[in-house]
């Protein structure tokens, strides 16, 4: 299969799967919100801010697996590969208990006092803590199985346990509901089992069919030193992302106490699946652009990387064009009953989301050419300035939303600074280049889109008149995309996957 089809084959996958975990993700938290109550529910978010302030080591260690093995993988180098993941393995393990040491010494002093929290309620948060602190060990320790089925392009499969994820996170919300003791701590526990399932999938998986490709034996630490010392510079990059989310769990907590809390929890519940879509189809393009760089291809490497942005914003704006306009009607359909600022919340995450998505492929080129020490200094430290900068406006009594206004415009200018960090990085790539074929092509059809669905949607007031409205919306916001967003050789790839699924469906028939 060509590259071009391939990618369209695994953005396909990646966007079925991220939308049926969205929608069986939606009953759930409305069933566990309808369990759990404002209060506990945002008891569980901000004791989940707390672990997240520091499990960005999760995310910036797949990121190093998933560039080790898919260079070696490009270079058709089995060895290469056994080497770097048994390299990737024991940096997780290594990084996974010194994590889970310093959270452990965390806790002793962010339940003093230092989070708002019922004091009935402080014995569960810490049982939670707990069940968080295994679950995030367990992540960490299965990313290179995880990144090995990345690498060989794998998606269906990983799309195949992350949807039984997502049913039985829906089985967990059904049981709560029916629980009559401590549901708090019943939904803590039942979630970190998930994630020992989770472990089990990808871990046995990756033994029977890679096994040829994958080695554990510890040598040295030296061994270690070359995955290591990239990971450690895509660990301040992806500390710039969680600080940026996770931090306001805590800070909102601090001035506003749980009852913001769950409004932003809330927002989070629908910006969540919109950021797992764009960066999950980020990730099926991911092992394309690592390969073509191993096998000295820079000049495709960028392109699929520009490319990847693209395609990546189109396919979240079939969602987010809609959402922006008719929130509130979404949200009472969803939740009935919701805390205030819920949608002013989610439709300021779903912006920064979208401005992220744009140059989220050249992030991935970046880590691909390896040169990535002031690409990650300068992108995290301006997304990282959101939390200083939204303390100040918090501390003169300014209300909560305002920080999620600062939290937008961080993000944006950590997006868009990549461009310019890169084009000084790689011949491949100009400031030009990107606003003529990315930003300018995708920008048009993105605000016909939601200029439509404002329009329609300020004369229906029936559920079956705001379907029609997300219908037309999405018919010619797609339309437009195909035709004037994407360029020829995109559309191309297209028109070839499209093709070979109808023949195949005929062919069966």
């Amino acid at each position: 299969m060509q590259a071009a089809n391939r990618v369209v084959v695994n953005t396909v996958i990646q966007y079925t799967r991220l939308v049926v975990s969205a929608l069986i993700g939606l009953v759930s938290v409305r069933l566990i919100l309808g369990a759990l109550g404002e209060d506990d529910y945002g008891l569980y978010d901000v004791v989940a801010g707390v672990i997240g302030l520091l499990g960005f080591v999760s995310s910036s260690l797949g990121m190093t697996s998933t560039r080790f093995l898919s260079i070696s993988l490009g270079k058709n180098d089995d060895e290469g590969t056994r080497k770097a993941f048994n390299s990737c393995f024991w940096t997780h393990v290594l990084m996974a208990a010194g994590l889970v040491l310093v959270l452990e010494i965390v806790s002793l002093f962010v339940f003093d006092g230092y989070l708002k929290i019922a004091p009935d309620r402080i014995p569960t948060a810490k049982w939670i803590y707990q069940c968080m602190l295994v679950s995030l060990f367990l992540s960490i320790t299965v990313t290179p199985f995880v990144s090995m089925q990345i690498s060989h392009e794998n998606f269906i499969y990983v799309s195949l346990v992350y949807i039984l994820d997502a049913l039985c996170k829906l089985g967990i919300a059904i049981i709560i509901t029916q629980y009559n003791q401590d549901k708090l701590l019943l939904y803590g526990i039942l979630m970190m089992l998930i994630t020992l399932l989770n472990v089990l999938c990808f871990v046995v998986y990756s033994l029977i069919h890679y096994r040829h490709q994958i080695r554990i034996k510890f040598d040295s630490f030296a061994d270690l030193k070359g995955v290591s010392g990239f990971a450690g510079w895509t660990m301040l990059d992806s500390l710039g992302a969680t600080l940026s989310r996770q931090g306001y769990s805590v800070l909102l907590n601090r001035f506003f106490g749980t009852s913001v809390n769950a409004v932003f929890a809330l927002a989070r519940q629908v910006e969540t699946p919109v950021y797992v879509i764009s960066s999950s189809i980020i990730e099926s393009m991911k092992p394309q652009i690592m390969k073509s760089y191993g096998m000295g291809d820079a000049k495709k490497m960028m392109r699929l990387s520009l490319t990847a942005g693209k395609f990546g914003f189109a396919m979240m704006s079939l969602l987010t064009v809609p959402l922006l306009i008719m929130m509130p009607e979404v949200l009472d359909l969803w939740l009935v009953e919701y805390p205030e600022g819920t949608v002013l919340f989610s439709r300021l995450l779903l912006i920064a989301c979208m401005a992220n998505q744009l140059t989220m492929g050249l992030f991935y080129a970046n880590q691909a050419i390896g040169d990535i020490k002031w690409f990650s200094i300068v992108v995290s430290t301006l997304r990282m300035l959101s939390l200083p900068i939204s303390w100040i406006f918090l501390k003169l009594g300014y209300p909560a939303y305002v920080a999620i206004v600062v939290f937008v415009v961080c993000e944006s200018l950590g997006a868009f600074s990549r461009v310019i960090i890169l084009s000084r990085l790689s011949d491949e790539l100009n400031v030009m280049d990107f606003l003529k074929s990315i930003l300018l092509r995708v920008l048009p059809p993105f605000l016909l889109g939601l200029g439509i669905c404002w329009v329609l949607y300020r004369y229906v007031n029936s559920l079956c008149g705001l379907l029609l409205v997300a219908t037309v919306t999405v018919t010619v916001y797609a339309l437009a995309m195909f035709f004037f967003g994407l360029d020829e050789d995109e559309r191309k790839a297209l028109k070839n996957v499209a093709t070979s699924f109808l023949q195949k469906f005929k062919r069966r028939s």
